[in-house]
């Protein structure tokens, strides 16, 4: 799970520092992004990439892993738009469930890793919610990534205001700790 939330952080600061438009602000690790549209895009770039970023994609079922078929098949049975991808690692899936976009991680030997849902405000727990509202009130939630592992339920929920960008990490216990920031240039 660490590792997940991990190369998601280095991915999001490797896209925040390649891109042309960005300049550093001072020695507060705040990043002014002067094209928001540019930004706003990477971000939901961002969103549809795993730690295992190389993937071709599976146009045959029957070339991954029966076990991580069969799972599949048992936790997200009513998905639609299932998309399948080799990693170097094993097997990755998109696809919809009720009404979000989801992706699933699964290895080689078919073993399901983690979860992420992706959906807006309107989905999220009430608690979570009202957790991250009472600091950030005057924030509008973007993009809500639920992130779900054997052990673990995380949220990373996406921020923004008129003058930045925020993306604060929520554990399952309520403990929240700001993952980023970016100002607005």
């Amino acid at each position: 799970m660490k590792k997940t939330l991990i190369a998601l952080a280095a991915t999001y600061l490797f896209v925040a520092l390649s891109m042309t438009s960005a300049s550093a602000q001072g020695t507060n690790n705040v990043i002014a992004f002067t094209d928001t549209k540019a930004f706003t895009n990477s971000l939901e770039f961002l969103v549809f990439l795993d730690d295992s970023i190389i993937a071709t994609s599976v146009a045959d079922l029957n070339t991954i892993n029966a076990k991580a078929v069969k799972d599949f098949n048992a936790r997200f049975g009513k998905a639609a738009n299932e998309k399948w991808y080799r990693t170097p690692d094993g097997f990755l899936s998109y696809f919809t469930l009720d009404g979000t976009t989801n992706r699933v991680l699964y290895d080689k030997k078919g073993r399901w890793h983690y979860t992420v849902r992706f959906y807006d405000e309107t989905k999220l727990d009430r608690n979570i919610r009202a957790i991250v509202k009472s600091t950030y009130y005057d924030f509008t939630i973007t993009v809500i990534e639920e992130v779900q592992s054997d052990d673990n339920l995380v949220y990373i929920i996406h921020l923004e205001d008129k003058d930045s960008f925020k993306n604060v990490r929520v554990s399952r216990d309520g403990e929240m700790d700001v993952l980023e920031e970016f100002q607005k240039g």
